[in-house]
């Protein structure tokens, strides 16, 4: 149903259509990265390469950007104003639609895209009937309805795992997160961003106040797709460092999630890397 495209950090999600799901492009990073004296080639063109040969070799109906498009905030720069258009048009020569959940970096994405590309809010797209997915970028909370879905998916930590080689030498690598998220947690930490009082069961008020029954969803986290960016190290960093409010909000412990590299080694679960990391 929703497969790692290893060794991409990209999902194909097959819902009774295909769904290419991508994350974190941060197109325009490389004009930020000059203004502060590291000047490197635009990297647009290989990024656009790697997105049309995924389209190519699994033939989706749609493409879907989990947000962070492009990079610049507050301003839009001349680089992203030149090469998203155009990024857009090739990728729409392979592919029927594109859907982009706007992410944190995304103010202005709207004037950037062409027509084929659909531009959605920060609570991101449900898709899929029998087996739902919702996909958001993750620095906003997700539509209540999304909770429904037998999947959340995310991209804005950009998650990444600190390995150490026999000599010592620590790296950095972009990985996998997902495990199955904790509908109690989830409907607390939702009645209690939105300031409803409840008594009893969380899950019970949270179906009652919503309106939508919460099941027991999977969640993954996304790797970047733009490999020039810096990540957070999830057996690094202490659970209340990571990025968006469900995270810092306790909605999902991911003590007991997996950690996967691009190249689909399993690594152990959060809990037990932190810990060996401690060391």
């Amino acid at each position: 149903m929703i497969r790692l495209l290893t060794p991409w950090p990209a999902l194909l999600a097959d819902i009774g259509e295909k769904v290419l799901i991508v994350a974190d492009l941060h197109i325009g990073l490389e004009y930020e990265l000059s203004k502060a004296g590291v000047n490197i080639p635009y990297q647009t063109e290989r990024i656009q390469g790697e997105l049309l040969a995924l389209c190519r070799e699994h033939k989706p109906d749609r493409l879907v950007i989990a947000g962070d498009v492009k990079h610049g905030v507050p301003v839009t720069s001349f680089q992203e104003k030149r090469e998203l258009p155009t990024l857009f048009e090739v990728l729409l020569t392979e592919v029927p639609r594109i859907d982009v959940t706007r992410g944190n970096h995304d103010g202005s994405i709207q004037e950037l895209a062409t027509k084929g590309v659909e531009i959605h809010g920060s609570k991101g797209i449900i898709l899929g009937e029998d087996f739902k997915i919702a996909i958001f970028h993750g620095h906003a909370w997700p539509k209540p309805k999304a909770l429904e879905a037998n999947c959340l998916i995310a991209g804005h930590n950009h998650p990444t795992v600190i390995l150490r080689t026999p000599l010592g030498i620590r790296m950095t690598q972009r990985a996998w997160v997902k495990g199955v998220a904790d509908p109690t947690k989830l409907a607390k930490a939702f009645l209690e961003q939105d300031d409803v009082k409840y008594g009893g069961d969380p899950v019970a008020a949270f179906d009652d106040h919503y309106k939508t029954k919460i099941g027991e969803p999977e969640m993954i986290l996304m790797p970047t797709f733009n490999d020039l960016l810096g990540g957070l190290p999830v057996n690094g960093e202490a659970p209340q460092s990571l990025l968006g409010p469900m995270l810092r909000r306790n909605a999902i412990n991911m003590e007991n999630f997996e950690v996967y590299l691009l190249d689909g080694s399993y690594l152990g679960k959060v809990g037990f890397l932190r810990e060996r990391n401690s060391y």
